[in-house]
């Protein structure tokens, strides 16, 4: 099965999202690779790891006795992953440029991990089915996903609703799953792994909205030609320059409160 193309693209505007998104999201990654069980000495494999952010997580986890392999398509992520490890002398971790459904490995591997991941595939249950077998009997498999159906402000805000509208009919066009968090639990049923444990975050910030203006404007930037070519929103009507601090003054104009999208994370173990 082809892996799809990244509506996000691969350029240096893109990994520096991924490096906001991690802030954003840190806390429930590191959430998620606690509660599903990730310790001392695992070796464990992220999928789609990009940058890293997940990847040097992951390695702080699993600590100097454990190793992380980091998995990505795009040369220009691996590079910028290789990097910034070496920048911050952390040793246990390995960047592979690979594609994620034709990746192989002969050493099985203790855990198996991604963030915003299998909602990029357009069948998500036999990519895990394929990807489970390199994971040990009794191993870890832990997904966090997003349901982009949650974003929204209350009140509503006009502009918000206006830029998450596009970002909903962007991706969705592009063939991705916007509410695929809530229902990944199926996914890994239907890939073997029963059982499956889950809990959802969602980042809330009053006004003045900064760091949600400054995602939102930083994921519309990255996914602005993926717009104009699918015929979502011009780059006129965007005017990405401008765009978060408008989002930020439309917000703080309606007292409003905006909430990010819902983010789930569903962890299980390989039966056997």
């Amino acid at each position: 099965m082809p892996e799809p193309e990244y509506v996000l693209g691969h350029s240096q505007r893109e990994l520096r999202r991924l490096s906001l998104q991690a802030e954003f999201w840190g806390d429930a990654t590191l959430e998620l690779l606690q509660r599903a069980g990730l310790a001392a000495g695992m070796r464990v494999l992220d999928l789609g790891c990009g940058p890293g952010d997940v990847t040097l997580l992951a390695a702080r986890v699993v600590g100097p006795s454990g190793t992380v392999v980091g998995v990505d398509r795009s040369a220009e992520a691996i590079e910028t992953a290789r990097r910034r490890a070496a920048a911050a002398n952390v040793t246990n971790v390995d960047f592979q440029l690979a594609s994620i459904e034709g990746f192989l490995d002969a050493k099985p591997f203790d855990a198996m991990i991604g963030r915003f991941v299998l909602t990029y595939f357009s069948d998500p249950a036999t990519i895990l089915q394929r990807l489970v077998p390199l994971v040990k009997p009794g191993g870890i498999v832990a997904f966090l996903e997003m349901d982009l159906v949650a974003a929204r402000s209350v009140p509503p805000v006009e502009l918000v609703d206006t830029v998450v509208g596009w970002l909903r009919d962007t991706f969705v066009r592009g063939g991705v799953h916007i509410d695929l968090a809530a229902r990944v639990w199926r996914v890994f049923e239907q890939a073997g792994l029963t059982q499956a444990s889950m809990f959802a975050r969602q980042n809330v910030e009053a006004s003045p909205p900064a760091i949600a203006s400054r995602y939102i404007a930083e994921t519309v930037r990255s996914l602005l030609p993926m717009m104009e070519r699918l015929g979502v929103a011009t780059a006129e009507q965007v005017d990405i320059e401008t765009l978060a601090e408008r989002l930020q003054q439309a917000a703080a104009e309606q007292h409003a409160t905006v909430l990010s999208p819902l983010a789930v994370g569903t962890w299980s173990r390989v039966p056997g």
